[in-house]
């Protein structure tokens, strides 16, 4: 009876599909100040801690390798990578925790023994710019510098450094 009323659990692709139209959302609505956004605001959260889990596992699983490989794939297929990075400041703190593990495990993520982390940034190296220059806002500087070490771990990038 204790997991009769769970919802089923949602695929990769699904998790990544659902946190982009909340980020878009949430950028599009950035100044607004109405409960709806304060409920999207929340549902993204969870949506992150659910990315989170998927490639970290937590305390009941280890992640799926099928899962993670999944994920990254439709991750960075739809851009989402410099969604979450532009609506950084916009997010509340534990949901800038979440993100910064999320975008620093993504880039070690290997698809058919390919890192698209590597291609992806190299093909976006204006990404680099919008880390550095979340140094200038003190809530998000840490968040941004996670990320950014964890980007310029790539040769690619560290190159073009």
């Amino acid at each position: 009876m204790k997991g009769l009323f769970k919802s089923k659990p949602r695929t990769p692709a699904e998790l990544v599909r659902l946190t982009r139209e909340l980020l878009l959302y949430v950028d599009i609505n950035s100044n607004s100040k109405e409960a709806k956004r304060e409920e999207k605001m929340a549902e993204l959260g969870k949506l992150i801690r659910e990315l989170k889990s998927i490639l970290y596992g937590n305390s009941e699983s280890e992640p799926v390798s099928e899962a993670c490989a999944q994920l990254t794939l439709e991750f960075f297929k739809e851009n989402t990578l410099r969604l979450l990075i532009v609506c950084l400041p916009k997010l509340n703190l534990e949901a800038r925790k979440d993100a910064t593990q999320v975008v620093a495990n993504l880039q070690r993520q290997q698809v058919h023994s390919r890192l698209i982390a590597s291609d992806y940034l190299e093909a976006n190296k204006d990404l680099m710019d919008l880390l550095i220059s979340g140094y200038e806002d003190m809530d998000i500087a840490l968040h941004c510098g996670v990320m950014l070490r964890e980007c310029i771990r790539h040769q690619s990038i560290a190159r073009s450094f």
